[in-house]
């Protein structure tokens, strides 16, 4: 019956103790620290609203910076002119900023935020690259 008591013991231990070493480890991408190009094209979300309705960036390489000014989280999925979403979705959680460079050739993009019930209250945009 010792042993068993102690076998039990140990691996409870040893469950704990990797349990508190995940807990720890880093990742997940939740560093509010990202490094902003002093050339990206900076969108605030705010609240449910992006700070501004129009964006303009040269065409081409366009790095975009997704600022979470508010207390919600927020997404910037960007989509061209056939509707289809052209590189990766942004999500950003209150006071994080993520950093995304897109392949923008000419022309118009729109701008919105896929959290539910953001788009339908007005959180879109509009970027005109040239």
């Amino acid at each position: 019956m010792r042993n068993i008591r102690t076998g039990g013991l140990l691996i409870s231990l040893g469950t704990a103790g990797l349990l508190a070493l995940a807990a720890c480890g880093g990742g997940g991408g939740s560093s509010s620290e990202t490094t902003v190009p002093a050339d990206a094209l900076v969108i605030k979300a705010e609240d449910i609203k992006f700070d501004k309705k129009d964006y303009t960036a040269p065409a081409g390489e366009v790095t975009v910076a997704l600022e979470s000014k508010g207390a919600q989280v927020h997404s910037l999925v960007i989509f061209d002119k056939s509707n289809t979403v052209v590189g990766e979705e942004l999500k950003v959680n209150p006071g994080q900023t993520k950093v995304e460079t897109y392949d923008l050739p000419a022309g118009t993009y729109s701008l919105i935020c896929d959290i539910p019930g953001h788009k339908e209250a007005g959180m879109t945009a509009t970027l005109t690259t040239s």
